[in-house]
């Protein structure tokens, strides 16, 4: 088993898939296997398995050359459709797909596509047959360090391609709709009945965390208690904890010998039904596994040891879905668990108690650290009181949730109370720990010291070396590795889509050209784009922020960014921005210097228009130089024309709209790349093409944020260069 998933993982972390062309010189050993080592077997099982999956999914997915086209798809809704605002968002399985405008399908059929409908003329419900007409691109998300990969989730839930719908041709009532179904009914029960308290009873039974709002998220998130609200293994072993208990009393009643593998097989059963409630997500499906494989062995009799079910529960889950290894809950769940199998191995007592959670805290805190950026110091002790609070809220739930279609509503207030009781653990836990502790940022090295750290502080007592455990964290608490650069300067673009977000640092000091766009939703792509990196770089405050100009795909993550981080010097051309937040107005001929580079504002702050009040910000240091204009036109261009030096990058002016960017503007500034921060098939069309000509006829490279990803661009005060995250962190999924 272990060689399997060696087989599996191996493929699945190359940046590029091999051709199923090598199919042949991998199965023929398959065929004698007799006449070689069983290991090798099992990892060219795993390898042969995982090629052909990864050549399966990414055969259905639609190809990046379909940019923006339209189809007519028919198909029926699975899951429960996401309402927000006027956003409704669900996932179709197409039956059939027909290209229009020109279009052509070079893939296979697509399986689901996630589309977003903009006031929907009626409810959509599940398992209900739509004929659209619909415009769709190919899997993509946002490429920054840090940040969430959407393509990698996309890729894992068999979703093949994103878009919106344009028009709606028919629709029939949902036929043979059962779970899903079930499932809608379920929440509008529970929303009625349980109001203040449904977020919390809909994320523990359906598995639905839309209503949870931003402020207990950050408490939960603070305590360390987000997996009590999301389910996962531990409600599981919850249910299964309650069948197993029933069982055990009925065996007063029924002779154990017949009732032993009925309870079983029912409390698998159960288990399976839960997870199929829960909308049977990764995360669920994973546990579920993990919980089958450890009941049905103990069911049989068979003589398989605790880590052996350990490795066939991963070998079966890493079938199922060979990405996993790519995914924090994958490496989380097992981690827990693991570290479950060895306290039971050594004193079952230890399974419940101090001990079991002082040991996870220990074995889970570096991976928490690596994967999230710190971790919560009051993680321990919360979850001693709020895990068994949590088995008592799942227990009393489902039991008045079956009453509740009796009619009778005895243990109503026992729910309201007992959820009462948590959240007010949560916040009285949270009061001491406002947002988890992040020590700096944690190298590969420092994380495997950590690891090793964790193996001996949950030995027993009396093993030598125990206490060294504590020495190995030390790097992980006081080291890592360092954000600043004392020589030259450093900056990223990042891939917000359409917008503007560019950190540049230099002699130890941050600022930030820019936020990020906004939605009318009132949500902003700064959580996903630079909030983890932020995050991950143990970056609390920002020595200076420059909000270009006030337009909403410049400024609309200004407010997320001030929730999670001071501001100590704030700029903005525009005058309403610094009247309301008391910024000081961009004036031609500020300068500042950190360290090597020097910063000077070339223009901004009444310009005419918005745009051409951009904060024009030119950073030097004497070998490489970048040009940030914002959203300024040709005309405003032609006046910085007279006063313009060289530059090694230029930021296109307004994304690469056509009114920017001027032929006179380029021949002035001499970039040697232009870079174009603009959103993936996004409905201005920018770059324009006349702008790519421009810069094509002027002999420049250019470079793209929605092709590329974030880009990173270095001066080490000798040479300069320039990095794309697609291009440093390769993947198979990402076609770019």
């Amino acid at each position: 088993m272990i060689a399997y998933v060696a087989g599996i993982s191996t493929i699945v972390w190359l940046p590029q898939l091999p051709s199923l062309v090598i199919l042949p010189v991998l199965i023929v050993p398959l065929l004698f296997r007799r006449r070689i080592p069983v290991m090798f077997s099992a990892f060219l099982l795993g390898v042969v398995w995982s090629l052909l999956w990864c050549h399966w999914q990414l055969g259905h997915r639609l190809e990046a050359s379909s940019l923006k086209s339209d189809w007519e798809l028919t198909g029926v809704v699975k899951g429960l459709p996401q309402q927000q605002g006027r956003q409704l968002r669900f996932v179709l399985q197409v039956e059939e797909i027909k290209p229009l405008n020109g279009a052509q399908l070079s893939s296979g059929l697509p399986r689901l596509v996630r589309l977003s409908w903009f006031n929907a003329p009626f409810e959509i419900k599940p398992e209900q047959r739509l004929a659209l007409t619909v415009r769709l691109k190919a899997p993509h998300g946002y490429a920054n360090p840090y940040g969430f990969d959407y393509e990698l989730w996309l890729l894992a839930e068999h979703i093949d391609a994103t878009g919106y719908v344009r028009a709606w041709r028919s629709t029939e009532s949902a036929e043979g709709c059962f779970v899903d179904c079930l499932r809608e009914r379920i929440a509008g029960v529970v929303k009625t009945r349980y109001g203040p308290e449904a977020p919390l009873v809909l994320a523990i039974t359906l598995g639905i965390r839309d209503l949870f709002d931003d402020t207990q998220w950050q408490r939960l998130r603070a305590t360390g208690t987000i997996h009590l609200a999301v389910i996962s293994g531990l409600h599981l072993g919850f249910i299964v904890g309650l069948c197993l208990v029933l069982v055990k009393g009925l065996s007063y009643v029924v002779a154990p010998r017949y009732l032993r593998p009925a309870g079983m097989l029912l409390t698998c059963a159960a288990a399976f039904g839960y997870m199929q409630l829960a909308g049977a997500g990764l995360p669920t499906q994973r546990a579920f596994i993990m919980v089958a494989v450890f009941l049905l062995a103990q069911w049989r009799l068979w003589h398989i040891d605790l880590w052996s079910r350990w490795w066939l529960a991963m070998a079966i889950v890493l079938t199922a879905s060979p990405v996993a290894t790519h995914q924090a809950g994958f490496w989380l769940s097992f981690g827990a668990v693991a570290v479950l199998l060895w306290f039971a191995g050594y004193r079952l007592r230890d399974l419940v108690g101090w001990r079991v959670q002082s040991g996870i805290f220990i074995g889970m805190t570096p991976l928490l650290i690596w994967m999230f950026g710190g971790f919560s110091l009051v993680a321990p002790l919360v979850n001693l009181i709020a895990i068994p609070l949590m088995a008592i809220i799942l227990t009393v739930t489902v039991v008045d949730m079956v009453l509740a279609g009796l009619g009778v509503s005895v243990l109503l207030p026992i729910v309201e109370g007992v959820i009462a009781c948590f959240w007010w653990l949560i916040e009285f836990a949270a009061g001491f720990q406002v947002d988890i502790w992040r020590p700096p940022a944690l190298s590969m090295q420092y994380l495997l010291l950590a690891l090793v750290g964790s193996f001996l502080l949950i030995q027993p007592r009396g093993v030598p070396l125990r206490w060294l455990g504590v020495l190995l964290w030390l790097p992980m608490l006081l080291g890592g590795v360092k954000d600043v650069r004392e020589s030259g300067f450093e900056a990223w673009v990042f891939d917000v889509g359409q917008g503007t977000a560019v950190l540049v640092k230099a002699g130890g000091r941050h600022v930030l050209y820019d936020t990020g766009p906004g939605f009318p939703n009132g949500h902003s792509a700064y959580r996903h784009t630079l909030e983890p990196y932020f995050d991950a770089m143990r970056i609390q405050k920002l020595d200076r922020l420059i909000l270009s100009h006030d337009d909403l795909d410049h400024t609309g993550g200004h407010a997320a960014l001030l929730a999670q981080m001071g501001v100590e010097h704030g700029t903005t051309g525009s005058i309403k921005v610094a009247d309301q937040y008391g910024y000081q107005n961009c004036k031609s001929g500020d300068v500042w210097r950190w360290g090597d580079a020097e910063f000077a504002v070339l223009a901004g702050s009444g310009g005419g228009t918005d745009n051409n009040s951009s904060c024009v910000l030119r950073v030097d240091d004497g070998v490489c130089s970048l040009l940030l204009p914002g959203d300024i036109d040709q005309d405003m261009e032609r006046a910085l024309v007279p006063g313009l030096a060289p530059v090694t990058w230029l930021l296109a002016s307004h994304h690469g709209s056509k009114t920017a960017t001027g032929s006179e503007f380029l021949q002035a500034s001499q970039p040697e790349v232009v870079l174009f921060s603009a959103g993936y098939a996004n409905h201005f069309r920018h770059p324009a093409k006349e702008v790519v000509q421009r810069v094509e006829q002027q002999g420049v490279e250019h470079r793209l944020t929605a092709s590329e990803g974030a880009l990173h661009l270095i001066s080490d005060g000798a040479t300069c260069r320039i990095e794309s995250w697609r291009g440093v962190r390769r993947r198979f999924w990402s076609g770019y």
